[in-house]
């Protein structure tokens, strides 16, 4: 009898569970929806110790991150504190957040997970994240934390992820090679990236590479969105969703220029993920990329440098602008198992400490989340966001997860691609589908 009372209430919980996370699942259709259903209710739980080793969700998979990843590996191995590599490749962490849903519905998640932004608190309200606060002292982390990371890791005041660094998305990157031997100057305005992207298609150089995925579709988008609509109104339109501003004559601009980056599209682009339009750049093979600065691990593997290889200015018309990406870790409670908080512990002060973030963020071509750190040893790409960080107007990047929650971006960027790809679509017509869209997704 007490086996099937403690069946019925597992099938309670996953049932409270399911219904919980079917906002998390939304990106699924409603066939997977009912198979991932069945399958979690299909599960039961058994009473068992917690294995020593340490489970990692993550999407650090090419060879720069992986390099970066090996850094926490070796900190967390000093600690004795076996990390476990629970690694899912692909679509900017979009796949590796569709597996920890399943996981998480068959009460065996992981005992952490690269989680940002928004969907920090969805994770949260679900009562499945363990409090930071509980685990250790985070008394000093407001003075060596800038606010956007606070505020980010923070629900209702409670620390609820680790902040590891900061990214840079508004980068525009320079083949240096290229622009040497023309004698070409660093576009600062659009115009000027269309005249210099002309002379090079007339040399014979491709001006311009980028990935054929979605997201790196609206990541091109967003450098735009901010350079038409100024950092305010971009949050208006992106975090707050405010109307006016989404059906504005500015975002129909922001459209229309955007489409103009589409006669640089080849067909060997299509599926390729950003790895594959930072080695043609840094191969040589084009003059101009845009991508956040996640982009120069790669290249630090490689062993190019900053200034002497590639170099850095803000997407044209960013200037003064800030977008972040910050990636974070969150701790999950396990179903039926007494938490390890002795290695959940060591595990968010190692990712806090000092020598991690420092060493970390020189690889993975990131800034520490930290501000106390020296960065003397950084690039010269490194130093400059450095600097910019501290004086610009900071946004987030709602095609990094930092704006709305995984699901609300995830309908956006296909929009957003949409547009991008049709032969038919106007921009007016794809900013009244954005407007309908963000209704649709901020009704309650």
């Amino acid at each position: 009898m007490k086996y099937y009372i403690t069946c019925y209430i597992d099938y309670i919980r996953l049932h409270i569970a399911c219904n919980s996370l079917i906002k998390l699942l939304a990106p699924f259709n409603k066939g997977t929806l009912s198979i991932l259903t069945l399958f979690s209710l299909g599960l039961s739980f058994s009473n068992h110790a917690l294995a020593a080793p340490f489970e990692v969700l993550h999407w650090w998979t090419e060879q720069g991150e992986l390099q970066s990843k090996q850094v926490l590996v070796d900190h967390l191995k000093v600690n004795n504190i076996e990390f476990e590599d629970f690694a899912i490749v692909g679509s900017g962490g979009g796949g590796a957040i569709h597996v920890l849903q399943m996981r998480a519905l068959s009460g065996n998640p992981p005992e952490a997970a690269q989680i940002k932004g928004p969907d920090i608190a969805e994770w949260n309200n679900l009562s499945m994240l363990v409090g930071i606060n509980e685990l250790t002292d985070t008394s000093a982390w407001q003075q060596f934390l800038p606010k956007v990371v606070i505020d980010d890791i923070s629900v209702d005041n409670n620390y609820m992820a680790v902040p590891i660094n900061i990214h840079r998305v508004n980068w525009l990157w320079l083949n240096t090679k290229i622009f040497k031997q023309y004698g070409l100057a660093a576009p600062t305005t659009w115009k000027q990236f269309f005249a210099t992207a002309t002379f090079l298609t007339s040399k014979g150089i491709k001006p311009l590479v980028f990935g054929g995925t979605p997201w790196q579709d609206a990541l091109l988008f967003e450098s735009i969105a901010i350079s038409e609509l100024g950092a305010e109104q971009y949050k208006q339109a992106f975090v707050e969703f405010n109307h006016d501003v989404i059906s504005s004559p500015e975002m129909v601009n922001t459209f229309k220029l955007f489409k103009r980056f589409h006669r640089y599209a080849t067909p060997e682009q299509q599926g390729q993920d950003w790895t594959w339009s930072s080695q043609a750049f840094i191969n040589n093979e084009a003059a101009m990329l845009f991508m956040g600065d996640w982009v120069k691990g790669s290249w630090t593997a490689m062993g190019k440098k900053a200034m002497q290889d590639y170099q850095c200015i803000p997407a044209p018309g960013t200037q003064g602008v800030f977008s972040y990406n910050i990636d974070s870790f969150v701790l999950f409670k396990k179903a039926h198992l007494s938490p390890d908080q002795h290695s959940q512990s060591i595990f968010v002060d190692t990712l806090m400490s000092p020598s991690f973030q420092q060493d970390f963020s020189q690889l993975k071509g990131s800034l520490p989340a930290r501000t106390d750190l020296d960065l003397s040893g950084f690039d010269a790409c490194s130093q400059l966001s450095s600097t910019d960080f501290k004086h610009d107007s900071k946004v987030p990047s709602f095609t990094q997860n930092m704006a709305t929650s995984s699901h609300q971006k995830a309908q956006i960027i296909q929009l957003i691609s949409d547009y991008f790809n049709s032969d038919s679509l106007s921009a007016e017509d794809a900013v009244r589908q954005l407007g309908v869209l963000v209704k649709a997704l901020t009704s309650k």
